[in-house]
C-alpha cells in the first residue's frame, strides 16, 4: 500500500511540474541553465548561439520587410515560466522573428515568454544615457493572456445603501463605513 501511494503521488508530482512550462520540452532541454540576465548582456559573446529563455512586457514591436522585431523590457520569470513584476527588471532585450507578427496582438504591455537564441548585445540611447540590451533569434515564443480585471464600485452585496423609514428617511446610511 505504501508504495502505491509512493508511486502515484511521484506520478502526480511529475505531471503538475511538467504541465507547468510555456515552453516545449525539446526547447527547454536545450536551453541553457539559468543564468543571471546581467550576465548575458554583459558576457553575450560568451554566449553567442546557445538557447535561452527569458520573459517580459513588450515595449514596442516594429515590422521590417522579413521579420519583427519586439522590444522586451526583461523580468525575472517565475513558476511556470511567467514573468514576474516590473520592478524586478534587469535591463532590456530584443527578439528577432523571422515573418510578421502583429503589432495589435503583440502591443505594449503585453507579457511574454521567449526561447532564443543569443546573437549578441547592442547599445541604445534611453533618456539621455546609453542602455545595454541583449539581442535573440526567436525559436519560440508565447504571448501570455490578458486577464480582464474588474473594479466594483460597490462592495458585493446586493444595494449599497438603504434609506431609513421615517423619521430618518432624508439620511443615506452607508453601511460599508
Amino acid at each position: 500500500m505504501f508504495k502505491l501511494r509512493t508511486l502515484i503521488l511521484s506520478l502526480l508530482a511529475s505531471m503538475v511540474t511538467a504541465s507547468c512550462a510555456v515552453i516545449s520540452e525539446p526547447i527547454r532541454s536545450e536551453a541553457e541553465t539559468p543564468v543571471p540576465f546581467r550576465t548575458l548582456v554583459t558576457e553575450a559573446d560568451r554566449f553567442r548561439g546557445r538557447t535561452v529563455i527569458l520573459g517580459g512586457y513588450i515595449l514596442e514591436t516594429s515590422n521590417l520587410e522579413s521579420e519583427t522585431v519586439i522590444k522586451v523590457l526583461q523580468v525575472p520569470l517565475i513558476l511556470g515560466e511567467e514573468p514576474g513584476l516590473r520592478d524586478s527588471s534587469e535591463g532590456r532585450f530584443l527578439i528577432y522573428h523571422q515573418g510578421f507578427l502583429d503589432p495589435e496582438v503583440f502591443s505594449k504591455d503585453r507579457v511574454v515568454t521567449v526561447a532564443g537564441e543569443v546573437i549578441g548585445a547592442g547599445v541604445e540611447e534611453v533618456s539621455g544615457g546609453p542602455i545595454q540590451y541583449l539581442k535573440l533569434k526567436n525559436r519560440e515564443i508565447y504571448l501570455w493572456p490578458e486577464y480582464a480585471t474588474h473594479r466594483y464600485p460597490y462592495p458585493p452585496w446586493p444595494y449599497p445603501y438603504f434609506w431609513y423609514d421615517y423619521p430618518y428617511h432624508r439620511y443615506r446610511y452607508w453601511y460599508w463605513r
